[in-house]
This record gives C-alpha cells, sequence and structure tokens, in this order.
C-alpha cells in the first residue's frame, strides 16, 4: 500500500499520529524540506513519534520515508511551485484563472506521467497486445471510464476489448479466463478489494496481466506480469475530482491504443475512415440518415 494511501486510511494510528498524518497529507511537499525536529514542532509532535509512525507504515525510518514519499509525488525539488492536483482551484479564482490552472495541472500530470514510463516495458505491452485477438480489461469508477474510452477507440480499428460494467460481470469474467487470454487491469490505488480479488483469479488461470497503477507497494502490483505506473500525486479520499488520476490513465492508455495503431497505421487509417464515412450518424449517407 503506498505511503499516501496508508497515511489517509489511518489504520491503527494513535491520535498524535493521526494529526502527523493529516499535516504531512496538508503539506506533503513542504514536509520533503524538513527535517524531523522541524516537523515534530510543526505538529506538537516529537522524533520518536514521527519515527515510529513511519515504521508503522513498513519504512525503516524518516528519512527512508523522505526519500519514498519525495517518488511517490514525483517531487521535484527544484520546481515546488507546481499545480496541486487535489485542490488545483480555490474558491475566489476566476473562471480564467480556473481554466488557466486546470490547463497547467494537465500538462504537469502528463509530462509526470511521461517520466514514469519504461519504454522497454512499453514495448513489450504493445507487442503482447498486438499478438492477441482480444483482451479483458478490468477497472470500477474512473478506471472503468477510462478503460470504455479505450474500448472504444480499440474497436474503432477493429481490436476486440472485453469490458464487464454490471456488478459482479468482471469477477465473472476472471473465473472465465484462461493462459490463453490476455487481462488489463487498471487502478489508481492498487487496493480495490475486487481487483484485487480479480487478480489473484487470474494468477490461478495463469492469464498474462497487464497493471497500471500508481506508484508505491500497493497489492495489485505484486500480481503484475507488466506493469505501468500512473501519476501519483493524488489523493484518495481528500480532493475536489479525480483530474490528476484521470488525466493519467487516459494519456497511458492513448499512448498503448497509439502505439498498437501504429503497426498497422495504413490498414487501420483506410478501416476507420471507410467505417466512419459509411455509418457514422453525421455522415449524410449514414443508413441511419435513409430511415
Amino acid at each position: 500500500m503506498s505511503i499516501m494511501t496508508q497515511l489517509e486510511f489511518e489504520l491503527n494510528f494513535t491520535n498524535s499520529e493521526k494529526e502527523i498524518a493529516h499535516y504531512i497529507l496538508n503539506h506533503g511537499e513542504d514536509v520533503l524540506n524538513m527535517n524531523v525536529k522541524e516537523l515534530a514542532n510543526e505538529t506538537y509532535s516529537s522524533p520518536a513519534t514521527i519515527v515510529r509512525l513511519c515504521k508503522k507504515i513498513g519504512l525503516t525510518g524518516y528519512n527512508d520515508f523522505k526519500i519514498k514519499y519525495s517518488a511517490e509525488l514525483q517531487y521535484d525539488f527544484h520546481h515546488s511551485d507546481r499545480i496541486d492536483v487535489n485542490f488545483p482551484f480555490d474558491e475566489n479564482d476566476s473562471y480564467k484563472m480556473i481554466s488557466h490552472k486546470l490547463e497547467t495541472m494537465s500538462q504537469e500530470v502528463i509530462a509526470d506521467t511521461m517520466q514514469l514510463i519504461d519504454f522497454d516495458k512499453l514495448e513489450r505491452i504493445v507487442d503482447i497486445i498486438y499478438q492477441y485477438p482480444s483482451i479483458d480489461i478490468y477497472g470500477f469508477g474512473n478506471s472503468l471510464l477510462a478503460a470504455m474510452s479505450f474500448q472504444h477507440k480499440m474497436m474503432r480499428i477493429g481490436r476486440n476489448v472485453n469490458l464487464r460494467i454490471l456488478h459482479g460481470e468482471q469477477v465473472f469474467l476472471s473465473y472465465n479466463s484462461t493462459s490463453k487470454h490476455l487481462a488489463m487491469i487498471i487502478s489508481y490505488s492498487g487496493e480495490t478489494k475486487e481487483l484485487i480479488q480479480i487478480a489473484q483469479t487470474l494468477k490461478e488461470k495463469q492469464t498474462p496481466i497487464i497493471v497500471l497503477t500508481s506508484i508505491g507497494d500497493n497489492q495489485l502490483s505484486h500480481y503484475a506480469t507488466y506493469l505501468l505506473n500512473i501519476g501519483s500525486r493524488e489523493k484518495i479520499f481528500t480532493k475536489i475530482a479525480p483530474f490528476s488520476s484521470q488525466i493519467s490513465m487516459e494519456y497511458l492508455l492513448n499512448v498503448i491504443f497509439s502505439c498498437i495503431f501504429q503497426k498497422d497505421y495504413d490498414k487501420n487509417i483506410s478501416h476507420k475512415i471507410s467505417y466512419d464515412k459509411r455509418y457514422d450518424i453525421r455522415h449524410p449517407d449514414s443508413p441511419v440518415n435513409d430511415e
């Protein structure tokens, strides 16, 4: 489980530890510039309490926390003026300022996500997707929305993506999987109970699993045959909306789709344009317009 998620969940935290966790979550990037004594002063606690909290979430101490938390936040110590992805605007911003901040945030999230891409892994993922006639994809909530968009794009170039949206059907889809299937699981937290169950089932069925998830030691990443990371600056609960994770997921899926598309570039261009001219309801010759 990522550091941010553990701090938000507050599992078995004392009251003092909860106060420290709240402070870190609210001042995350500022905390990375503090030593343990400075953080203790700000949280009215002690260095020993902070170290105990670090150990409780699986770290060796405060320095270990700073190294790993800065990696989760993709924190650049030379550029600390980035948009807060959890609260990118405030109640006093004009509509123009909100628009500008969201534009800047989108650019930052995409840049962060690109920095996380291991292109050797990406090439292997694209190659294996290309080899399979279809792929089973799993996700809930915002991940499901991103998966649906990916499914739509792939369908337009004749690639089959199996996606179930009714409650319980994704679990059943995984139960019917085999070693001849290919699965993709999308989860920002990597801790969604149903998706962990699905991953366990797919592992039992010896199905290769592509996982898109955030940085950090979350449960889902342990089941991945192939792993790509989503940008990880977004909190699980404390935020206006899942702006950052949605942008990061969709960017990664768009990259995968585009690389698949490129493998048969001319064929896919011809296939898509031919279909659109014949069946897109916006075209004057569409069968729908003949009725």
